[in-house]
C-alpha cells in the first residue's frame, strides 16, 4: 500500500496493507496513550466491529483490511453504521438482536461531529432518567410535567439541559400559547424562562 494521506502523518504509520493496520489496531499496547484520545476510541470501535463480542454480526476481517487501505489513501475515517431496516421506518425496526452493520466513509469533522452528538443524547436520556418529574396537580386541566432545578443534585446538568432545549427546539403550541419545543422520544419539553441560563424549572408533555 504504502500511501498515507497527510491527514493521518503524526497519528499512525503508513502501513504495507490493510491487514498489517488492522493488526497494528489490535494490538492496543502499540497505540494506546500514544495518540490523541478521540483516536484512541476510534481504534477501539474499528476493532470492535470485527469482533462477535463487540457486535452480533461483525464485519468480516477482510472487508476491515480492504476498508482501512481506503481510509488511509483518502484521509476519510469509517463509521461502523447499522443497516437501514434496523432503523426508524426501517423493516426492522424495534428489533433487539441479530442487527448487522456496514461500513461509511466519512470525514474526520463529519466523524467526530456525529461521535459528539451520539455523547450528548446519552447525556440528556441520563438527565431525563434521573430528573424528577411532578404532575402539575394545580394545572389539572393543562395536563403535563415538570421538574425543579432545586431538587437537582447536579445543577450544571439541569442548566446544560434547558440550554439543550433551546438549541434544539422548534416553535409549537401548548393550549393556545407558542413555546420553543424539543421533541425528544414520545415527550417535548420546554422551558418559560427569557433565557435558559435563569431557567429554574423545565417542564415536559407527551407527544399527542
Amino acid at each position: 500500500m504504502r500511501t498515507q494521506h497527510p491527514s493521518w502523518e503524526g497519528i499512525v504509520p503508513c502501513f504495507e496493507s490493510g491487514r498489517e493496520y488492522l493488526d497494528w489496531i489490535q494490538n492496543w499496547m502499540e497505540w494506546e496513550g500514544k495518540v490523541p484520545e478521540e483516536y484512541e476510541d476510534y481504534f477501539r470501535e474499528v476493532g470492535n466491529a470485527v469482533r462477535h463480542q463487540g457486535y452480533e454480526h461483525p464485519i468480516s476481517e477482510k472487508k476491515m483490511c480492504r476498508a482501512l487501505e481506503c481510509s488511509q489513501r483518502t484521509g476519510e475515517m469509517i463509521d461502523i453504521v447499522p443497516d437501514p431496516e434496523f432503523l426508524p421506518g426501517g423493516a426492522r425496526e424495534g428489533q433487539c438482536d441479530g442487527w448487522t452493520y456496514h461500513i461509511e466513509y466519512i470525514s474526520k469533522e463529519e466523524y467526530f461531529r456525529r461521535r459528539q452528538e451520539e455523547k450528548e443524547e446519552l447525556r440528556v436520556f441520563r438527565f431525563i432518567h434521573n430528573a424528577e418529574w411532578h404532575f402539575a396537580k394545580t394545572m389539572p386541566q393543562i395536563p403535563h410535567w415538570y421538574c425543579l432545578l432545586k431538587e437537582c443534585e447536579d445543577k450544571d446538568e439541569f442548566l446544560w439541559f434547558a440550554r439543550y432545549i433551546v438549541e434544539h427546539s422548534v416553535p409549537g403550541e401548548f393550549y393556545g400559547r407558542t413555546y420553543q419545543y424539543c421533541y425528544l422520544g414520545n415527550y417535548k419539553y420546554w422551558i418559560m424562562d427569557e433565557s435558559p441560563e435563569v431557567c429554574d424549572l423545565i417542564n415536559r408533555d407527551e407527544v399527542k
